[in-house]
């Protein structure tokens, strides 16, 4: 039977009060989902993100559904993984990405809880990952070299070695960010509504 329990997390990004984001944790037999909108004012114009992502019952991302609205125009990206490192893009095979294991939404937070789950690190234990970092506006993808390094019970280390960022990102027993290094933080955090069942 699936397991319809859920959760929905809100965070605002205090680096510059110019975005929040509203998220859905939500947990099924085949595995765990995050869905959710971001807002954000870019440049002076208003952009929205929708996303979803379907993880297999170990966190392993399959699928990633995109569509953005901004300036005026609405556009739609698809990413699938194969488990093994392999990964389409719109349907098409997209060798660029092989080796990535995980995909970082650079507008979201949310997305560090795949890694986190994924790699579920003892306290003390770091590990190099590659993955598909979904640029935005742009919606270009580029393969990412990162890494974690869990130091405490709820405190992870991340290091972006393509883009030299680095963040201590506390997390809660989910491994959704509570507090992002003083860019993102949380703000709200409570049950999700059921879903709705299909219509027959």
């Amino acid at each position: 039977m699936t397991d319809l329990s859920g959760r929905e997390i809100m965070w605002r990004r205090i680096m510059d009060d110019l975005s929040f984001e509203h998220a859905q944790l939500q947990r099924t037999a085949a595995g765990p989902e995050l869905r959710g909108v971001v807002l954000i004012a870019e440049a002076g114009a208003p952009l929205r993100i929708d996303y979803r992502i379907t993880c297999d019952s170990a966190w392993q991302t399959e699928s990633v559904d995109v569509e953005q609205a901004h300036q005026g125009e609405r556009r739609t990206l698809r990413l699938t993984h194969d488990g093994a490192g392999h990964w389409t893009v719109g349907g098409q095979p997209a060798p660029d990405l092989d080796g990535c294991t995980d995909v970082d939404l650079g507008v979201s937070p949310s997305t560090n809880a795949l890694p986190v789950n994924r790699l579920r690190l003892a306290i003390g234990g770091a590990q190099l990952i590659r993955a598909a970092w979904v640029r935005f506006p742009s919606l270009q993808i580029v393969p990412a070299r990162q890494s974690y390094e869990r130091t405490a019970e709820t405190r992870y280390r991340y290091r972006s070695l393509t883009s030299g960022f680095e963040a201590l990102v506390d997390v809660d027993a989910d491994g959704l960010p509570t507090e992002y290094a003083g860019v993102w933080r949380r703000v709200a955090d409570g049950p999700a509504l059921m879903p709705r069942p299909a219509r027959s």
